[in-house]
């Protein structure tokens, strides 16, 4: 089943999030109450709604508890950014990530449900959206910036598969050098490595072919 992902404020910081996650093929339904802002992005994203986010009904009849992830991402208000996230919250989200004006507000966020606090100065919206997704890029390659090396969670495709049976490096473009699992970091592990679903791979190679690979 695919993820679906929630944007709660379609600000800046909220519109890139939404972008980027679209781009990179991911199910997304965003929400807010300004009008001409919804419809400007329901050009480009399908699930796009307006509506108050402090309004559980409404915020439950648009399936927002549905999503796996939510950003919330509300500008200068934080009243109704708490509110929000605790709402989410009572809603059954899992995976709450709220971005915070001041350290005072995040730690509050915290406490109401925002699983990580986000302080968009400090992190592009862009970044956010790659990491949601299971990609968290750590280093552009010195060579160019078209190559990076990354860690991702092992997509579908290669569980229970062995390094080698996978062709890796001729089939999507990519080196693994690197395995975590659980606590152990299996550096240039062998190419009868199997594969596993809680693994976290790190790789090498194109960002365009880790993109493909993550989707």
């Amino acid at each position: 089943m695919s993820k679906l992902f929630g944007i709660v404020g379609l600000g800046r910081f909220g519109r890139s999030v939404a972008e980027r996650l679209t781009e990179l093929n991911k199910d997304v339904i965003c929400v807010d109450k300004n009008e001409n802002t919804v419809k400007e992005l329901s050009e480009t994203i399908e699930n796009v709604y307006q509506a108050d986010c402090l309004d559980e009904k409404a915020m439950k009849e648009i399936g927002i508890a549905e999503a796996n992830t939510v950003v919330v991402s509300i500008g200068e208000n934080i009243e109704a950014s708490v509110m929000a996230v605790a709402i989410l919250h009572t809603l059954g989200v899992e995976n709450i990530y709220a971005k915070a004006i001041t350290p005072l507000h995040g730690r509050i966020l915290a406490k109401v449900g925002a699983k990580r606090v986000i302080f968009p100065e400090k992190e592009m919206g862009s970044n956010l959206a790659n990491i949601l997704s299971g990609i968290d890029i750590i280093q552009t390659l010195a060579s160019g910036k078209s190559y990076v090396f990354a860690k991702i969670k092992a997509p579908n495709v290669f569980l229970d598969k062995s390094i080698k049976e996978l062709d890796v490096r001729n089939k999507y473009g990519l080196n693994i050098i690197g395995i975590e699992r659980k606590d152990d970091l299996n550096i240039n592990p062998h190419p009868n490595e199997i594969i596993t679903e809680d693994d976290t791979l790190m790789v090498v190679g194109k960002r365009k072919d880790l993109e493909k690979v993550a989707r």
